[in-house]
């Protein structure tokens, strides 16, 4: 059968059509778009180690804790007591997350010094927020015959729980004056029970030598009691400061406390650091950043509730020491609310 030009290229055309026809339906449908799922944020779990049972922090971080479980996403935890040597080795062993610290412990276990030479320095320690200044307050009945700390050999006296900064800083002056534990009978009490063993008259002294102020048993036991703050030797303070990282000069200032006779208590020499909390640099950014916007936004109540916080500003949560980095995520906070320039 012979076809015409004209016939043959109908016959092309037909031909191509069919094949497009045919190739389009050999085609797979595409699935249908599944719709994005939102993004969720990976949950942060805190696990917090805390301060000891009876101090002001106790009620800090209870509030704390509340207010971030209910104002970050995804955000539950809770908090152990303790102290600031074994929340370290907690931090570095993945036990907490975040820790209550003060800064002359924090500079021990970077050095990897006092109750950390065993174990060795902790790295990655860093600092998230700084909260109250602490300092030295040392006391006595006011009619006791103790009008130093050399009059005290052989008496008891509590420096507070063992492996606080109250604790080591004891220690520390101590041995700047040639004495050491071995000349006193140490009790270490948390602080309600030296407080209590204060006022019933099982102890001699409450050596408190790196503590905030007003500190709640020192307001309590010199609410009932006539008391005495005993001078801490300026040789002592400055051999300290000279040899150890966390540690400043500091001074109690006058009229912090009111005795029981109804005068105020002279400024006192002696000395101290910050207590602050201290996370670990493998924390998220995000994280950080979240935990501290909240703490700055919520720090007005902290303030009402907690005494030791009435004399802090909101920006000096920012305040740097010395040897403790900010973390990445808090000091893009700090920077974003000008705390920091």
């Amino acid at each position: 059968m012979s076809f015409n030009k004209r016939t043959k290229s109908r016959i092309i055309s037909i031909l191509l059509i069919l094949l497009l026809v045919l190739a389009t339906g050999c085609q797979a449908e595409a699935p249908p778009e599944t719709p994005e799922e939102p993004e969720v944020n990976a949950p942060l779990v805190i696990n917090m180690g805390g301060g000891p049972v009876g101090a002001a922090t106790e009620v800090l971080y209870t509030m704390m804790l509340e207010d971030f479980t209910t104002s970050i996403e995804n955000c539950t935890g809770g908090q152990t007591t303790g102290a600031p040597a074994p929340n370290l080795m907690g931090l570095k062993e993945g036990k907490y997350n975040l820790v209550h610290t003060i800064s002359d412990v924090t500079a021990a276990a970077q050095a990897g010094q006092a109750m950390f030479q065993e174990s060795g320095p902790i790295e990655g320690i860093m600092n998230l927020i700084t909260i109250s200044e602490h300092t030295t307050t040392w006391i006595v009945k006011a009619d006791s015959p103790y009008m130093s700390i050399e009059d005290l050999k052989g008496k008891s006296f509590s420096p507070g729980p063992r492996g606080t900064s109250n604790d080591i800083a004891t220690q520390r002056l101590l041995a700047e004056i040639g004495l050491s534990y071995d000349d006193f009978k140490v009790e270490f009490l948390n602080f309600a029970d030296a407080e209590q063993q204060m006022l019933d008259g099982h102890l001699d002294a409450m050596l408190f030598s790196f503590t905030t102020y007003p500190h709640p048993s020192l307001l309590s036991v010199i609410a009932k009691e006539q008391v005495r703050f005993l001078p801490v030797p300026e040789e002592a303070i400055s051999g300290v400061v000279s040899k150890y990282g966390g540690v400043k000069a500091t001074v109690l200032p006058e009229g912090v406390y009111t005795l029981f006779d109804g005068t105020k208590n002279p400024a006192i020499k002696g000395i101290g650091g910050n207590l602050h909390l201290a996370v670990k640099a493998d924390m998220s950014e995000e994280d950080a950043y979240n935990m501290v916007k909240v703490f700055a936004e919520n720090f007005a109540s902290y303030q009402e509730t907690v005494a030791s916080l009435k004399k802090m500003k909101v920006e000096d949560m920012a305040k740097e020491i010395p040897g403790i980095e900010f973390h990445p995520g808090a000091l893009k906070y700090y920077k974003e609310v000008g705390f920091i320039k």
